[in-house]
């Protein structure tokens, strides 16, 4: 098997909404992949609705982030939550993706993007 197909072979697809301050709520996200170990490789941000947090965690502490996102006011759907409780008696390390809606976003909120020289 080739070693990228081995790599992107263990994929953890997460979908979630979350009410309340969106700067708290993210900054809680950040607290919990912290407690959990896990890597964030990548953030994007949607506007003010939406963040996708791309990251890598270990199945040994799948419950650990479960449980920090739940208290980050994070409510992920009945699929990612059956992925991640399946996935934790694995003994690999996961590559995944975390979508969450942020219900009290602003919706025309601007990012300021960085000039690139040249």
């Amino acid at each position: 098997m080739w070693a990228f197909l081995e790599r992107w072979g263990g994929r953890l697809v997460l979908q979630g909404i979350a009410k309340g301050d969106p700067n708290e709520t993210i900054n809680a996200v950040d607290d919990a992949f912290g407690e959990a170990r896990a890597s964030i490789l990548d953030v994007h941000f949607f506007s003010g609705v939406q963040v996708t947090f791309h990251f890598e965690v270990h199945t040994s502490s799948l419950e650990t982030l479960a449980g920090g996102l739940a208290r980050a006011g994070v409510v992920l759907d009945r699929e990612g939550l059956e992925a991640m409780h399946e996935g934790a008696s694995l003994d690999r390390t996961l590559y995944g993706s975390l979508a969450i809606t942020l219900v009290h976003g602003d919706p025309d909120l601007r990012h300021e993007v960085p000039k690139v020289p040249g």
